[in-house]
């Protein structure tokens, strides 16, 4: 498999029309990269993932390299590498924010980035344009991820990968702070169907344990679900329960951008464990 074939839309369209797997590659626009190794009823996205702002951009962007990585969510796609389904955006949210409808979607002003001043000088309609194409682009995408899912199985599963800053306040250590480890965005989801599958993920996230010490897991806390999560469950509100599930960054300083390997490597894999116990359950006993 090449990871690196451009694919348009139609193309990509058909490969799963076809059920043509495994495959993956990176769109047309490069808003994403995708990996379909086998079909599933479940999919991981990492939304927020991206670093880059493209060429033509980079002389106007004003935030702080620092300030940027902060507020994005670096190695969010490490969380969904053992995935049978991925999606990995690529460019960063500070060019066009994929958890944000179109017309929030391009940081023009700071109190739409969190008292940031993203950019030196207005950008050009064109510009915006450019940027709100590969944001219409993933959508397009994802609906038709959704769609495939959907159509293959009585009811699938999106597994929709954040962090978030939990040291505004203090620099406290993590299992001081009170915040959760993680946090499960579940507003969207249609709870008289998937109920049950909501309470079976709960339990399995809060058998997680890093360096000796449980989590701390809840359920609609700091999050409770963003713009593809409430997007894609509308679309197929019966069929559908997209999990927000945010890691506060115990796995890294916040200011400094420093990662803390043991930790991150820690959780990743008692994560995916847990994701793996709660599909294996499904199976056995699906939702009805």
């Amino acid at each position: 498999m090449d990871s690196e074939q451009k694919y348009s839309l139609q193309e990509f369209e058909k490969r799963l029309k076809n059920n043509d797997f495994p495959f993956e590659g990176i769109t047309e626009s490069g808003s994403a990269q995708f990996k379909f190794l086998k079909p599933s009823c479940y999919a991981g996205t990492a939304i927020h993932a991206g670093n880059r702002i493209r060429q033509e951009l980079r002389d106007a962007v004003a935030v702080d390299p620092l300030d940027q990585y902060r507020e994005e969510d670096p190695g969010t796609e490490k969380f969904i590498q053992h995935f049978p389904i991925q999606i990995i955006a690529l460019d960063s949210r500070f060019e066009y924010d994929l958890n944000r409808s179109s017309d929030r979607a391009v940081y023009l002003t700071p109190d739409m980035a969190w008292g940031l001043t993203v950019w030196n000088c207005p950008l050009t309609a064109a510009e915006i344009n450019t940027s709100l194409a590969k944001h219409h682009e993933f959508h397009r995408l994802m609906d038709m991820v959704t769609d495939f899912l959907v159509q293959q199985n009585n009811r699938a599963f999106i597994f929709d990968v954040h962090s978030y800053c939990y040291q505004r306040e203090q620099r406290a250590p993590w299992y001081v702070d009170n915040k959760p480890v993680i946090n499960l965005g579940t507003e969207a989801i249609n709870q008289a169907i998937f109920g049950r599958s909501i309470k079976i993920f709960l339990d399995r996230l809060k058998e997680i344990s890093v360096d000796g010490r449980l989590i701390s897991v809840r359920e609609n806390d700091v999050f409770k679900g963003g713009y593809l999560a409430r997007r894609l469950c509308a679309r197929n509100h019966d069929q559908l329960a997209v999990f927000a599930i945010e890691f506060k960054k115990i796995f890294m300083d916040e200011w400094s951008g420093e990662f803390y390997p043991a930790i991150f490597n820690d959780l990743v894999e008692k994560f995916s464990q847990a994701v793996s116990v709660f599909t294996n359950e499904l199976e056995s006993k699906p939702e009805k």
